[in-house]
């Protein structure tokens, strides 16, 4: 009550003195010195708390000498050693990841330049050469070889290997086989010299074939069972070499998805033909536009021609934006673009897929898998690291570690290792954090 007087037990018992050597009450303690207590306490927390640093640790190094090839299993890195000559044998082994050991080594009557797995199933074959040969990837056995001139290896996927020859009468014949056994599941000869242009043949469950005949033909098959699912005509016979000078007289062809796109010059005057899939439907058409590779980067279309990169409407080909400074483009799949300039070292930066703004510059930069290979600029051969960090959420990397290499865009990763050449010699594995 306002102007009333304070009582005072009198019979409440006095506050016994503190004994020498108790606790001080906190209400005693300055209050400069409790905060810089509760501060140092804070600290001392977060340190001990704090995650050791990301690096990333070698865990094999294949061999004493380089690796004609070699490829990333789950739990495995595969290796073929180089031939003599292109008539020597090659010999491919399995090293266990992350233990390193050897598990298997087969000798093989080829000199072997590339490996592909795919599951259980471990290609080898020697470049141009038509020797093929398919290994058992768990103990390394020779399930079946091809040695058929005119023939190539389109695509392994899926337990089954696309083969594409040339046959005797200019046209083109496909099979589609067993990758175990060899055994025939389809073949369809076509009656023209054609070629296999989707590039979605190389994703994991594939459910077409695009092929493009050399006068124009378009045939669409389905990649199950070989049957013929549209076709129609471009009405331009298409060069077998290609030309990079835009400016005159070409004829360029790009699949992506269901959507066909013919680039052509005709006495200087560039048009770009959008065409729906199987049945070769036009979509759209621009004259007088960019003109020439065309990539799907996702929310655009990339166009590369001899002057400039433009990203353009998938619906209608209008052009959102256009930069002189870049010569290619392609996605990184979170809606932004890898871009490389003009140089002949060239410097790569990220762009926004929508506008063509420059979101982070990377200097000379190969990024594959996720990760950033980012060349030294003062030691030679020397590449650092570069992991995104999820924490920052706002595309921040940071570095994990470097590497000896003069050669970054031979470097494959499949999570969450990295395997690259190095300048020492031997193929080398790390573990990615």
């Amino acid at each position: 009550m306002a102007g009333a007087v304070p009582l005072i037990d009198l019979d409440a018992a006095p506050r016994a003195p503190a004994e020498a050597g108790s606790p001080r009450p906190l209400a005693a303690v300055p209050r400069p010195i409790l905060l810089l207590g509760v501060l140092v306490a804070a600290l001392l927390t977060l340190a001990a708390a704090a995650a050791p640093p990301r690096t990333m640790r070698p865990v094999l190094a294949a061999g004493g000498t380089a690796a004609a090839a070699f490829t990333l299993g789950p739990d495995a890195l595969y290796t073929a050693t180089f031939g003599q000559n292109p008539n020597s044998e090659s010999g491919v082994r399995r090293f266990a990841l992350p233990g390193g050991e050897q598990l298997w080594a087969t000798p093989l009557s080829q000199n072997v330049q590339n490996l592909m797995l795919d599951g259980g199933i471990l290609l080898a074959r020697s470049g141009a050469e038509p020797r093929v040969s398919f290994l058992d990837a768990d103990d390394g056995s020779v399930l079946w070889r091809l040695n058929s001139p005119n023939t190539s290896v389109v695509t392994l996927s899926g337990g089954r290997v696309l083969l594409r020859a040339d046959t005797e009468d200019g046209g083109t014949e496909l099979r589609l086989a067993s990758a175990r056994t060899g055994a025939t599941i389809w073949s369809r000869a076509i009656e023209r010299e054609s070629e296999v242009r989707n590039d979605d043949l190389f994703e994991d469950d594939p459910d077409r074939i695009v092929l493009v005949g050399v006068d124009g033909h378009v045939t669409t098959l389905s990649f199950a069972d070989g049957s013929v699912l549209g076709e129609g005509d471009l009405g331009v016979r298409l060069p077998t070499e290609l030309d990079d000078d835009f400016l005159t007289d070409f004829a360029d062809i790009t699949v992506a998805g269901d959507r066909l796109y013919l680039s052509r010059g005709d006495d200087g005057r560039v048009s770009l033909t959008a065409f729906g899939l199987p049945q070769l439907t036009e979509r759209w058409r621009t004259v007088g536009g960019p003109a020439g590779y065309v990539n799907d980067c996702g929310p655009v279309l990339c166009v590369s021609d001899t002057a400039r990169v433009s990203g353009l409407d998938p619906g209608d080909g209008a052009v959102r934006w256009s930069e002189p400074a870049w010569s290619n483009a392609s996605p990184l799949g979170d809606g932004t673009l890898l871009a490389y300039d003009r140089q002949e070292d060239p410097v790569s930066v990220i762009l926004d897929a929508r506008t063509g703004a420059v979101l982070r510059r990377l200097g000379h930069t190969h990024v594959t898998g996720g990760l950033e290979l980012r060349a030294d600029t003062e030691i030679l051969g020397r590449t650092w690291v570069n992991v995104a960090d999820p924490a920052a959420g706002d595309g921040a990397v940071h570095t994990v570690g470097a590497l000896d290499t003069a050669a970054p865009y031979g470097c494959t990763v499949l999570a969450p290792y990295l395997a690259c050449p190095t300048s020492a010699g031997p193929t080398t594995v790390w573990r990615i954090p």
